[in-house]
């Protein structure tokens, strides 16, 4: 069990407390990985994260373990996470009662919100097992009581194992009985990912031409078992690689296009809506990010 330390560095106008712990990995005791809370500002509500201090830090784990190249970018908070989260928290109906899943969830904002009004089943769903931790984590950070720990075959990256979910003494329960559990999920392994989601919830995922078809074709693949129908909300800043998102939306607006895949002929988009919301992050910068919602049906 955890208590928050507030006199820990700040970030911007968002101090950062210290949980005065790090994640394990096997060169911890001359490069640590730090573990915080912070409270994320959605709209009218804030929202506590747990994570790195900084995304640097990360980069400074990996490179001493050998990986430089490993993507570090899961302990950021991004601008459309928070366009994600206000939106269910303005539209709660848009997640209540149903099965969803944080695609690529990073600190899990998205899947915490959803688990705040009243979704039945979130999965926490990123190939870094760290993020997967600080996903769940987040969620006790906001009194959420049903968090499964995550299963044993990704729980220990390195071959070492994280911790236990933290829990909070000083959070009392949010009442949401949400079910809330974790995946590691690799969008180019479409076959290996779980399915049978009513919601599927994704930001700031196509940022490279490759992640662009396989993005699409497991979107798709998500709704199976719920006889192929259900609701993507992708949330994109406009202006961050644009050609990636004009390929996106033109091959969910037709699934024949997206290649190799199978379940093309039973599924279609119905209707497209789409926003442009102004969110800040953790350091105050603005940025204007493109909700769009997909209805998907069988045919």
């Amino acid at each position: 069990r955890r208590a928050m330390r507030r006199d820990a560095t700040a970030n911007g106008d968002r101090a950062k407390m210290s949980l005065a712990m790090d994640l394990p990995h096997p060169l911890r005791e001359h490069v640590p990985m730090d573990m915080y809370a912070v409270d994320a500002r959605c709209g009218r509500r804030d929202v506590r994260l747990v994570l790195p201090e900084c995304e640097d830090a990360v980069v400074d784990v990996y490179s001493a373990l050998g990986r430089p190249w490993d993507d570090p970018h899961w302990a950021d908070l991004w601008h459309g996470s928070v366009a994600l989260a206000e939106k269910i928290f303005d539209n709660p109906e848009l997640v209540r009662g149903k099965r969803v899943i944080d695609l690529g969830c990073g600190l899990g904002l998205g899947g915490i919100a959803a688990a705040l009004v009243g979704a039945r089943e979130v999965v926490m769903s990123d190939r870094e097992e760290r993020a997967l931790w600080c996903a769940l984590s987040g969620c006790r950070a906001n009194g959420i009581k049903n968090v499964r720990e995550i299963p044993a075959q990704w729980n220990a990256p390195d071959d070492v194992d994280l911790p236990s979910v933290l829990r909070f003494d000083d959070v009392s329960d949010c009442g949401s009985s949400c079910v809330v559990s974790a995946a590691k999920v690799d969008w180019f392994e479409p076959e290996k990912a779980p399915s049978g989601f009513d919601v599927v919830l994704a930001c700031d995922v196509l940022y490279t031409p490759d992640a662009v078809d396989a993005i699409a074709t497991l979107v798709l693949k998500l709704f199976d078992g719920t006889n192929g129908s259900g609701t993507f909300v992708l949330a994109d800043p406009p202006g961050r690689f644009p050609k990636n998102h004009e390929r996106f939306m033109a091959l969910m607006e037709d699934p024949t296009r997206i290649p190799g895949y199978v379940g093309a002929e039973r599924q279609a988009i119905v209707s497209v809506s789409s926003t442009i919301e102004e969110c800040l992050n953790l350091e105050n910068k603005t940025m204007h990010v493109k909700l769009s919602n997909f209805d998907i049906v069988a045919r």
